[in-house]
């Protein structure tokens, strides 16, 4: 360990799941993440529901100190052992999702037809079949969809995207929590994926982890829909970008965003609203460089 970390390994990961690699155990998690208050060992015991007290002491046990913690008025969770337990709560390992598919309310930016939720494992695909456009694909956990009618999950989905796109915005990864890193790519260089060759984007962002190597790709409309200065545009035009899902703003596209120079990269997007258009022009880094704002 150099100086400057602050990390330090308790546990190895095979240890660490080898802890909560049996039913009593993960019944011992589920029971105290529904608990309201600390659980004597009777009380726990009970609600886990194992006759054999030695052998519920033996599995406790195992998991007090890393995953639980034991203090004057019971026994409750640790943070991370609220964490393996909302992983479970989550549904991420153990459901899927399974729905017939249903129209939408919103129609097609691009021809006007009504958009199509279609529901599979564990994600959202939101298209119009009519044109075979594709809007969005958002991994969603089940437990998101407890009690969700087909339509509710379709809200769900917009608001996970949401969330998914604020968190990687402010740097961290939405899959291990590691740092995630974005910039700008031309689409005409040696870094652009072959599958983007054929594509309207003129230029797209790349989102990556650093540690486990999650990321995506999108348009750069999309990366900056947290910007204040977009944001701010909606707002005066009477729209809230947290409440209109994303595949209903027309400038979010790969039409929206145009490269006006290559040495360096610069980006210019465009969003129109009424009669009113906000032009941003961005670096590689995604960093706002100009900003304004015209009338038609």
């Amino acid at each position: 360990m150099s100086d400057s970390d602050i990390v330090v390994e308790r546990l190895s990961p095979d240890e660490a799941f080898g802890l909560v690699a049996h039913e009593t155990r993960v019944r011992v998690l589920e029971a105290l993440l529904d608990a309201d208050e600390p659980l004597s060992f009777s009380e726990l015991n009970d609600r886990v529901g194992m006759r054999d007290t030695g052998q519920f002491n033996y599995h406790l046990g195992k998991l007090t100190g890393r995953f639980v913690e034991e203090g004057d008025d019971g026994y409750g969770l640790t943070r991370e052992g609220a964490r393996v337990g909302g992983a479970i709560l989550s549904g991420g390992y153990t459901k899927s999702i399974d729905a017939e598919p249903v129209q939408m309310d919103a129609t097609c930016i691009d021809c006007g037809s009504p958009m199509t939720a279609t529901f599979e494992e564990s994600r959202v695909d939101i298209t119009c079949a009519s044109c075979g456009e594709d809007f969005a694909q958002v991994e969603v956990p089940p437990g998101a969809l407890y009690d969700c009618t087909p339509e509710e999950a379709v809200d769900v989905a917009h608001r996970w995207a949401l969330r998914n796109h604020s968190t990687a915005e402010l740097g961290f990864c939405t899959r291990c929590d590691g740092r995630m890193d974005r910039w700008v790519i031309d689409a005409t260089t040696d870094d652009s994926p072959d599958w983007l060759d054929d594509g309207p984007f003129e230029a797209f962002v790349r989102y990556g982890c650093e540690r486990c190597g999650a990321g995506w790709f999108t348009d750069v409309g999309l990366a900056l829909m947290s910007h204040p200065a977009v944001v701010a545009f909606h707002y005066d035009h009477g729209m809230n970008t947290h409440e209109t899902p994303l595949w209903e703003l027309e400038w979010v596209s790969a039409d929206a965003s145009t490269v006006v120079d290559r040495d360096p990269l610069r980006v210019a997007v465009s969003v129109t609203l009424d009669d009113e258009t906000l032009t941003l022009t961005v670096d590689d880094e995604l960093t706002v460089l100009e900003e304004e704002r015209t009338r038609a």
